[in-house]
C-alpha cells in the first residue's frame, strides 16, 4: 500500500509531536517520513525524501513558509499550511496551498485538508484498498517532560483544563498534567467515546454511572466522581447517551 509522504516544517518541536499524533492516530493515508525546525533543514529534507505533501508552518527561524517555497522551482509537491494566525490565508492561496490550517488544529479541518490533497493528487500515488481498513486506535500518547506517556483511553475518566495546561485523570486515581489547551486535547480523543460537557470537562463516557438533573445537571463517573454539565450541553450530551444505550 503506498501512502502519501509527508513533511512536517514547524520551529517548535510540540507542534510538530501534536501533528504527527493526529496523523499517526486518525489519518492512515498519510506516512510523516521527515521532521525539519528551520528553512535549511527544511530545504534539505525535502530534497532528499521528495515528499508528496509538506505540512509548512508561516513563522520560521529567520524568514517564512513562504521563502522556502521560493526555492523550489517549480514546487513539486503539495502545501498544507499551518500557522496560529490566519491574516497570512490570502498569501497562502496565492501559493497554491491545498488547505490552512490555523492552530490549534482541528481534527475535522485536518482531516478534511488530506481529503483535499488526496483529490489532488495523481491516483497512482494512492494506492489505498476499499477492503483495508486501519484497526482503530486504542491508546492516547501524552507528551511528559521525559518523553510520552502511552495510555488507553478505556483509562481516561475525563480531562480537565487548568488554564494553558490539562489534567488527565485515570480509573487508578493518577492525574497526568500536559501542557496542552483543553482544546488541544479534545482533538485526540475519539468523538465516539469522549464528550465535552463543560468548558472545563471532557468526559469518557462509557465511566458514566447516572446522570443527576437539576438546575445545573450533573455526571456521576465511575469511582463517584462528580462533574457539571453546562446548560448549553445538557440536551445535546442526554441525546448522544441516549443513542448509545
Amino acid at each position: 500500500m503506498n501512502k502519501i509522504k509527508a513533511i512536517i516544517i514547524d520551529d517548535k518541536n510540540m507542534n510538530i509531536e501534536m501533528l504527527q499524533q493526529l496523523l499517526e492516530q486518525f489519518c492512515p493515508s498519510i506516512q510523516v517520513v521527515a521532521t525539519a525546525t528551520d528553512i535549511a533543514t527544511g530545504y534539505a529534507t525535502i530534497n532528499e525524501h521528495q515528499p508528496d505533501l509538506v505540512f509548512l508552518d508561516i513563522e520560521l527561524n529567520k524568514g517564512t513558509g513562504f521563502d522556502l517555497l521560493h526555492m523550489f522551482h517549480p514546487v513539486f509537491f503539495k502545501t498544507v499550511f499551518t500557522t496560529a494566525y490566519d491574516q497570512y490565508a490570502l498569501e497562502a492561496f496565492r501559493e497554491h496551498a491545498v488547505d490552512y490550517l490555523l492552530k490549534p488544529i482541528n481534527l475535522r479541518h485536518l482531516q478534511e485538508a488530506i481529503a483535499k490533497v488526496q483529490a489532488s493528487l495523481p491516483q497512482q500515488a494512492i494506492k489505498m484498498p476499499v477492503y483495508e481498513v486501519p484497526l482503530p486506535k486504542t491508546k492516547i500518547s501524552l507528551p511528559t517532560l521525559e518523553g510520552f506517556l502511552f495510555i488507553d483511553y478505556n483509562d481516561i475518566l475525563r480531562c480537565e483544563a487548568s488554564g494553558s495546561y490539562s489534567n488527565f485523570h485515570l480509573s487508578d486515581g493518577r492525574k497526568i498534567m500536559v501542557s496542552m489547551r483543553l482544546k488541544e486535547c479534545e482533538t485526540l480523543l475519539p468523538e465516539q467515546v469522549f464528550y465535552r460537557v463543560h468548558h472545563s470537562h471532557i468526559i469518557n463516557v462509557n465511566h458514566v454511572v447516572k446522570y443527576i438533573r437539576g438546575r445545573v445537571g450533573q455526571v456521576v463517573l465511575t469511582g463517584n466522581v462528580v462533574v457539571e454539565v453546562a446548560s448549553s450541553k445538557k440536551e445535546q450530551f442526554l441525546q448522544s447517551l441516549k443513542k448509545m444505550w
